[in-house]
């Protein structure tokens, strides 16, 4: 990745090209470009500005919704898996030192970070998409009976060495049946948004969150 790629809304921007990428799930699909003048979470984008926030979704588009809105803003997300006990999701915020959670369902009791929606559906929202942060990417270990143990990572660790075009004269879909909140699925996720900017179609992939998007058109 190039200096000027400070978040993942960078690295989806491509070199000031318009953005055209689309997030799809089963039930429904999310245009990237309407983040520009929406929010999944509420509008209150500001209110995770340099904090420690736990991303807690059951589902995947909201995990990269979130992914997309809170890094640069954030100081740290923990991308936590769906499966964690009550118990272990308390002992990764307070290992992380969470004080904020991310959650799509209701936030599990007992924890003392506060709790923000986010919906798979943005709102219009007056917001901005300055990156204030180099946010740390919290990776939890699997194949633990335990409490995972927590691995750091940057956006530039994760993607700098991802290609950043998709092959010329190629109409490129990504699809993944890996959870994007782990490794492997987290880098096709990447893969797909720096890729260059150009329409896409839906791709059925229940009940994962899937990328799309076609070439740059040649001149």
């Amino acid at each position: 990745m190039g200096a000027a790629v400070n978040s993942l809304w960078d690295l989806a921007a491509g070199h000031g090209a318009p953005l055209k990428s689309e997030f799809h799930a089963p039930s429904h699909s999310v245009a990237i470009a309407d983040l520009a003048s929406s929010s999944t979470l509420g509008g209150k984008l500001e209110s995770f500005r340099g904090r420690s926030v736990l991303i807690a979704t059951q589902s995947q588009l909201p995990t990269a919704l979130a992914l997309m809105e809170l890094d640069g803003v954030a100081r740290r997300m923990v991308l936590c898996t769906p499966e964690l006990k009550a118990e272990q999701l308390a002992r990764i915020a307070s290992l992380a030192e969470a004080d904020a959670i991310v959650v799509d369902a209701a936030p599990p009791p007992g924890l003392l970070a506060a709790g923000y929606p986010v919906t798979a559906q943005p709102v219009p929202a007056t917001i901005s998409r300055r990156a204030s942060h180099a946010t740390e990417w919290v990776l939890l270990t699997s194949g633990t009976t335990g409490v995972p143990k927590l691995v750091v990572h940057t956006l530039r660790s994760l993607a700098g060495a991802l290609p950043r075009h998709a092959p010329a004269g190629r109409r490129c879909v990504w699809s993944t049946f890996y959870d994007i909140r782990r490794y492997g699925g987290l880098q096709i996720y990447l893969r797909a948004l720096a890729s260059a900017p150009a329409s896409c179609s839906r791709v059925p992939a229940p009940p994962h969150a899937s990328i799309s998007r076609a070439p740059r058109p040649t001149a």
